[in-house]
């Protein structure tokens, strides 16, 4: 849950609650100065704004101190750093997911003998759809067990790289700019176009992952 505040204004009046970011956006109009009772929602007592670390707010009169944060103020920095660093985490991981989904629906759209297809989906399904349906009998239940399969792999690279598993960004990333080399000798020209868009968000949800790791082992 993110850290909120409150302020008691000289006119007597409690103002907020507003995140950090609006806080330093007061601190900077000069709405809070260093004696400005705050209450953070993580404590029960109100504390004058030089008190807070994340502030950096040096008392009336007080001769510049070598600034040193409290254990309290710098572990709920880091805290607030690593939840933004798992949201782009999930945010990369989600789009597993997408893939998967889109993947299974063009697969069955395939066998049922719909036509049409989402882009993001694979494009080595779609091909082996299209391939094995000209081949008849029992070849597109193959090819629809092979989507199945194909969209259980991608959701389960989703699941490991929301938990911040690096090697399912990786695995995954490396699957898919294979499928987007497919989509290429296709012509497929917006599929290539969406592709290349969730290989960006899959790199930068990678990159979150290495990120958040790093600072938990760093502790």
């Amino acid at each position: 849950m993110e850290i909120t505040y409150k302020i008691l204004a000289t006119d007597g009046k409690e103002y907020g609650p507003v995140n950090l970011q609006q806080l330093q956006g007061w601190v900077r109009e000069g709405r809070v100065s260093a004696e400005t009772q705050l209450l953070r929602s993580d404590l029960v007592e109100w504390m004058a704004a030089s008190r807070f670390a994340e502030l950096a707010l040096q008392p009336v009169g007080a001769t510049p101190p070598v600034f040193t944060a409290s254990p309290v103020a710098a572990g709920t920095a880091g805290s607030i750093d690593l939840m933004e660093l798992d949201k782009r985490v999930r945010s990369g991981g989600s789009w597993y997911y997408w893939v998967a989904a889109l993947s299974l629906v063009n697969s069955v759209m395939a066998f049922t003998g719909g036509g049409g297809g989402f882009v993001i989906g694979l494009s080595v399904t779609q091909f082996l759809d299209v391939m094995l349906a000209e081949a008849g009998g029992n070849a597109k239940v193959i090819a629809l067990v092979l989507g199945v399969v194909a969209a259980g792999a991608f959701a389960t690279f989703g699941v490991f790289a929301c938990k911040r598993h690096s090697w399912a960004f990786i695995v995954g990333m490396v699957l898919y700019a294979f499928d987007t080399l497919l989509t290429v000798l296709a012509q497929h020209w917006l599929g290539l176009a969406f592709h290349a868009w969730v290989l960006v968000s899959l790199f930068l949800g990678l990159r979150a992952s290495m990120q958040a790791n790093a600072m938990a082992k760093a502790g």
